[in-house]
């Protein structure tokens, strides 16, 4: 295990192409913990008349009321505190086909769940809690498991679940915001400041962009290595740090680490 020292004042989610992870966010070919984590993976998405944003989300815990369900999911702190639009809500995903099998009639636009309540805000590490309440009918993925054994993966290869804004890559301009998955290393412990407050990450190898942000990053036995916050930093963007992103050990994708989620959980009383 190593420490990285580093800093940067950033959104989550932009990185650099390097040859230490091949650029590259796929929709099929699924790995088998990408496979099972994808129906928990979901948009959040910020609306208003100026536009729209969009982070990740994913369910950490189910707690039945009657006929009703409370949904906790983790997204990113950022994505809940600047959300000044009219509608948030929560989508499995954002794109989607037009059309049914027969070519004429319109598929269904994926269900919208409204009433996104924030529960509680990690500002050292920019994650956040948020509820939503559904009845009892309606589906929603399974919670993703949590065992506090982030290193466990380091090493290993790893896979993050997300809807990466594409559009800012000028290889995947034309295409669209769509739920995606990228694979990387987990490759140890680094340190960054972050609002005031230095805390301790996991760096990974992960491709990443906006849109990333909040989305879990997983190890190949479906464990929950991390959430994804922060991006290698460049030129084109003004960040700030101390790697060298020529140098492929050095071009990481940054996660709060899995003992971090299992904290903002006990804070906001859900362990």
């Amino acid at each position: 295990m190593w420490l990285l020292r580093f800093a940067l004042a950033c959104l989550c989610g932009a990185s650099l192409p390097s040859a230490y992870a091949a650029e590259g966010f796929f929709t099929a070919d699924r790995p088998p913990a990408v496979a099972r984590a994808w129906s928990s993976v979901y948009a959040f998405v910020c609306e208003g008349r100026k536009g729209a944003y969009t982070a990740t989300a994913f369910p950490v815990k189910h707690t039945p009321k009657g006929e009703r369900t409370d949904h906790y999911f983790i997204t990113a702190g950022h994505a809940v505190e600047d959300c000044r639009g009219e509608r948030r809500f929560l989508v499995e995903d954002t794109g989607g086909k037009r059309f049914e099998d027969d070519g004429i009639t319109l598929a269904p636009r994926p269900r919208r769940l409204d009433g996104v309540t924030p529960i509680r805000v990690d500002d050292a590490y920019d994650i956040a809690v948020i509820k939503i309440t559904t009845r009892n009918a309606e589906r929603i993925g399974p919670a993703l498991p949590l065992d506090g054994q982030c290193d466990a993966s380091f090493g290993q290869e790893v896979y993050a679940i997300g809807f990466p804004g594409v559009a800012k890559r000028r290889s995947l301009r034309q295409s669209a915001q769509i739920k995606r998955w990228s694979r990387g290393v987990s490759v140890g412990l680094g340190h960054a400041d972050f609002r005031g407050s230095t805390s301790t990450y996991v760096a990974t190898s992960v491709d990443s962009l906006p849109g990333n942000s909040g989305g879990p990053v997983l190890a190949a036995d479906g464990a929950l290595v991390g959430v994804m916050v922060k991006g290698a930093a460049g030129p084109q963007n003004n960040f700030r740090y101390d790697v060298d992103p020529k140098k492929k050990d050095d071009w990481h994708s940054f996660l709060v680490p899995c003992q971090g989620v299992l904290r903002l959980l006990q804070q906001a009383g859900l362990d």
